[in-house]
């Protein structure tokens, strides 16, 4: 499913959700929406440099 065309119901109804994702959205329902937004940007860039620096790790391993 395309991000426009999916729900929060949705994804904690589909069986292929991951149990994390599915917890995340859970808690931050009940938070305010730009504040649960706010985060969820600086959690996807966080985690997004994360995976950069270990694909570079494993480049930099390969030679």
């Amino acid at each position: 499913m395309a991000r426009a065309d999916v729900t929060a119901a949705q994804v904690l109804a589909d069986p292929a959700a991951s149990f994390a994702l599915k917890a995340v959205l859970m808690a931050w329902r009940r938070r305010d929406p730009i504040d649960a937004a706010n985060d969820a940007r600086l959690l996807r860039d966080l985690l997004e440099d994360e995976a950069d620096q270990r694909l570079v790790g494993i480049c930099d391993d390969r030679g």
